[in-house]
């Protein structure tokens, strides 16, 4: 038989498995049945003869079909003879999905096809599958089949209801975690895909829908100067490659300030979508820990740094390992070395300088090879005294301590060297009682700095004194002479005034000395706190014809938060020494700017400088040392304790600062001085500032000044709130640009004009533009601190307002936002035009034991105006309290130490009556105690004020018209 016959039987064979098993069609495989057909099935039982009982075992089984689908097919046929063929199929049959049934099993059927006519007819199947999957009474295994099914679907279930469970548990998971996660795309748009709620709530938005409308991208909601970077961070990102973290600041959306850690990757999400996966935490009370800990660790490191620096002037960090050292040198060190290098050229270089009896056991003792052998055997310290020449070519005893330093980091050798001078006198007992050398030693500088300050503390006081007691002499005796009885009163007041800074400077220090001296963290306007110095200094470089200027750069904040106080008590130091030492004619400057911004802090740095006589390198060495003066005939001139600038050198340590000073003989100083004031955060500033941004919206404005900075900056704050200005440096070319304007049909609405400008002054200007304008333009005049000398002049050359220098943008700001438009008044000037004191007509209660500080008091008061009623102690002023109607006294000033009843009991008697005013009548401190704990139980009684004597009578009426409010 040939090949396409056997071909044909298989063809055959698989057509009627495939009809049966797979379509569940059996009619195909009975209408090729023959007569005389035999078949046998799998089951023990089963087996028929004949086409109608075959067909019929068949059709029986047919609601039991299970519908499969047939793989791993095999045939095999052999030629009978005489026309039979014998087909052996093997197949594997796995049941389909929609059957309901799991089956997977191997069947085995036998076919024998004999030839009828043109085609083929079966005589013969026997079909089989594993016996054990099988029924008796199946012909294929359905309850197997529908058992393995149902094994299945539970097995299925469960792992769904697995499902379902983990898919809520990541779900909740999600939603509740305390950290931001959100997805964004990876194409330049950054559009979010997802966000998790923990990331609108941290920005404060109300929903994920308020969120989405307002943040397209993410990078919206980071800082302008990290978003070049973040972004090519993103860029960098590779699909499931390596994370990317980091910090960064943000801002909320309330304006609040944040912290947060960043972690990103790139993946595939759920949707099968590639990309950038973000997930931050919100660190901003561990980063505000961070930077509390920061400013601690940088004042100990300060504070530490000065404390060894002043017992050891030379300190020498050195690596023995790596042959490297590392020079600390005080400023006052007469020895000179190279800041850093290798330490074996230190040592090479010292030895010519020793002594040569001692040049031998240096090297041996200090040579790197010797410090390492000395120190591997076990020895920390290694100890000598030696002679060296110093700069004066002299030789000296001096102390080298080398300190070994445990190294946790590597297996370098550290050590430190100390190197102390020692005294000639102390020069036995050093090598005796070495344990006891640095004691000694302070105690030795305390003895002498108390011998110094008292010798010299009897001097300054007895000066003033005597001058006192001099002048009360010659005014008694020549009472009748006007003249000399004034020049008497004037001298004793410069005298009295000058020991009273004498005595505050001496408590100041004292209060350094030993570390009483606290620093204020407050909330001040930085506006007023330089206008409060300009107030002070500006008549007295009047007075000594000396030119003064002050200028700042922006941006500056109105208010920052620090100690105001102590940076005044630097400012005026450093002012009072500029005036001391130069020469009418002269000139003093101060600058103002924001030197950088870090951690939540502002670093404002001042300059002052003058063009006096200046200071030699020499006494600049020990410019901050107490007592110091540049030459006796310069003290007795410009009288002084010698203690300002160590006062000013100890309060910028304190406050975290640095003070820095360049001076040349005959050529003048400049002393520079660097504060960290807070930062403020005011929601209601921003929206101020968002407003003022409108404040001169349309208005023309000209800017004229001679100065090209205060021009080009009062332009730019101008420009910020909406003006259009144009700045001109000369009160001609003001003059031109008016004409210019009114030659092309419109106006200037305000000019600023400058008072003390070259060729055409600031006064001339505004009376030739009054001419031009008429009333139509506001003319507003830019004035060095004080108006009242030049006022009615410029009022009658055309001036509406006056505005004083420096031009600080809130002064800007402020000075606008009371104008209404053009017809503002002047309320600075008309305040000043219709000043009278504000006592006038009210009643004080004085309390004050002392009869002749009752009589100074309730004079200088009565002088104002005011009524003064007086008790001696704070028993009676109770009672006198008490006694009267309510509303009685305005004010009450309350000595402190006095007889039966003290101050601070009084004042607590009464704020405790029962009476309407007992809680807000003023009650201002009036006392000798200067101390800042002093200050501390005032305030803690309740009490409104303090006041330290001997009074300043403009300190006392300026500080009562504010308790009254008048």
């Amino acid at each position: 038989m040939g090949k396409k016959t056997l071909a044909e039987i298989e063809s055959l064979a698989r057509k009627i498995l495939t009809t049966y098993f797979c379509d569940s069609d059996m009619e195909f495989m009975i209408s090729t049945f023959a007569d005389d057909i035999v078949w046998l099935g799998s089951g023990e039982q089963q087996k028929a003869e004949g086409k109608e009982a075959v067909a019929a075992v068949f059709r029986s089984g047919k609601d039991g079909m299970i519908a499969c689908d047939m793989c791993e097919e095999q045939y095999h046929s052999i030629d009978l003879g005489g026309g039979s063929y014998l087909c052996e199929a093997v197949s594997r049959l796995i049941s389909k999905p929609e059957s309901e049934t799991c089956l997977n099993i191997q069947q085995r059927a036998t076919f024998i096809f004999r030839e009828k006519g043109d085609g083929l007819e079966t005589v013969h199947i026997h079909n089989s599958v594993p016996f054990s999957e099988i029924q008796d009474d199946e012909l294929f295994p359905v309850e197997s089949g529908r058992q393995a099914f149902e094994r299945l679907k539970s097995a299925l279930d469960t792992k769904k209801q697995e499902y379902e469970h983990q898919t809520r548990f990541l779900e909740q998971l999600y939603h509740t975690l305390p950290c931001g996660i959100l997805q964004f795309s990876t194409d330049p748009s950054r559009t979010i895909i997802s966000v998790n709620p923990m990331v609108w709530r941290f920005y404060g938005y109300a929903s994920e829908s308020e969120y989405r409308e307002a943040v397209r991208n993410p990078l919206q909601k980071v800082d302008t100067q990290d978003q070049e970077w973040i972004s090519a961070l993103l860029d960098r990102l590779t699909l499931n490659g390596e994370s990317a973290s980091y910090r960064r600041h943000c801002i909320k959306r309330d304006g609040e300030e944040a912290w947060i850690n960043v972690v990103m990757g790139r993946i595939i999400n759920s949707n099968g979508v590639e990309v950038i996966q973000a997930v931050f935490t919100d660190i901003t009370e561990q980063m505000r820990l961070e930077q509390a800990q920061e400013q601690e660790r940088i004042l100990e490191n300060r504070s530490l740094r000065t404390a060894i620096c002043t017992a050891y002037p030379l300190i020498v960090s050195v690596n023995l390992t790596q042959d490297t050292y590392h020079c600390f040198v005080n400023d006052q060190l007469e020895y000179q070395f190279p800041q850093e290098g290798r330490y074996t050229e230190l040592q090479d270089s010292s030895i010519p300088g020793i002594y040569s009896t001692y040049q031998e056991d240096f090297t041996n003792a200090f040579g790197r090879d010797a410090l390492l052998r000395r120190f591997a055997s076990g020895e920390q310290e290694v100890y000598m005294e030696l002679q060296g020449r110093a700069a004066d070519g002299k030789y000296h005893w001096l102390s080298i301590h080398a300190i070994a330093v445990e190294n946790p980091f590597s297996d370098d050798v550290l050590t430190i060297c100390l190197i102390k001078f020692l005294d000639e006198l102390r020069q036995e007992q050093a090598r005796q009682e070495q344990l006891l050398r640095d004691a000694l030693a302070s105690a030795q500088a305390a003895s002498r700095a108390k011998s110094d300050f008292l010798s010299r503390m009897s001097h300054d006081i007895r000066t003033p004194m005597n001058a006192i007691i001099g002048m009360s002499t010659i005014g008694q005796i020549k009472l009748n002479d006007t003249r000399t009885v004034k020049d008497c009163f004037q001298k004793i007041d410069t005298s009295s005034k000058y020991l009273l800074s004498l005595i505050n400077d001496i408590l100041d220090m004292s209060r350094i000395e030993t570390d009483k001296m606290e620093i204020a963290h407050d909330l001040f306007d930085f506006t007023a706190f330089v206008e409060e110095i300009n107030q002070i200094i500006y008549p007295q470089t009047l007075e000594r014809e000396i030119s003064y200027e002050m200028r700042h750069l922006e941006p500056l904040e109105s208010h920052y938060i620090g100690d105001s106080l102590r940076m005044k008590q630097i400012l005026m130091n450093l002012l009072s020494n500029a005036l001391k030492f130069t020469q009418p004619g002269g000139s003093i400057c101060v600058d103002i700017a924001e030197e950088k911004r870090t951690n939540g802090y502002a670093y404002i740095q001042f300059t002052i400088e003058d063009n006096g006589i200046g200071m030699s390198e020499d006494f600049m060495k020990r410019l901050f040392q107490p007592f110091e003066q540049e030459a006796p005939g310069n003290a007795r001139n410009n009288v002084g304790s010698g203690l300002g600038l160590s006062i000013v050198y100890s309060l910028v340590q304190l406050m975290g600062g640095t003070i820095s000073v360049t001076s040349r003989k005959q050529e003048g100083s400049q002393f520079t001085v660097t504060i960290p004031f807070q930062l403020v955060t005011d929601d209601e500033e921003k929206e101020w500032e968002r407003k003022r941004r409108n404040l001169l919206k349309g208005f023309q404005v000209l800017v004229v000044d001679d100065d090209p900075s205060v021009g080009r900056q009062t332009s730019m704050i101008l420009d910020d709130i909406g003006a259009k200005t144009r700045w001109v440096d000369a009160g001609i070319r003001a003059v031109q640009e008016v004409e210019n304007a009114i030659g092309e049909n419109w106006m200037f609405d305000i000019a600023m004009i400058d008072w003390k400008m070259p060729g055409m002054d600031g006064i001339e200007t505004a009376r030739r533009i009054r001419r031009l304008v008429g009333p139509d333009t506001m003319l507003i005049m830019i004035t060095a601190y004080d108006w009242r000398g030049i006022e009615e002049e410029a009022r009658e050359a055309g001036i509406d307002y006056f505005i004083a220098k420096p031009l600080f943008r809130s002064v800007i700001y402020d000075t606008f936002s009371k104008l209404d438009k053009k017809d503002s008044a002047e309320p600075a000037a008309a305040e000043k035009r219709t000043q009278e004191s504000a006592l006038k007509g009210a009643r004080i209660l004085l309390v004050e034991d002392n009869e002749l500080n009752q009589e100074i008091a309730k004079t200088l008061l009565e002088m104002n105006g005011a009524t003064v009623d007086v008790a001696g102690n704070g028993e009676v002023a109770i009672r006198c309290f008490r006694d009267q109607k309510p509303g009685t006294y305005q004010a009450i000033l309350m000595d402190i130490r006095m007889p039966v009843m003290d101050g601070l009991d009084a004042t607590r008697g009464i704020r405790a009556l029962n009476r309407e005013d007992s809680a807000s009548v003023p009650i201002l401190a009036m006392t000798a105690n200067a101390f800042e704990e002093d200050r501390k139980k005032a305030f803690e009684a309740s009490m409104n004020g303090y006041l330290v004597k001997p009074l300043d009578i403009t300190m006392l009426i300026s500080e009562l018209e504010k308790a009254i409010g008048k």
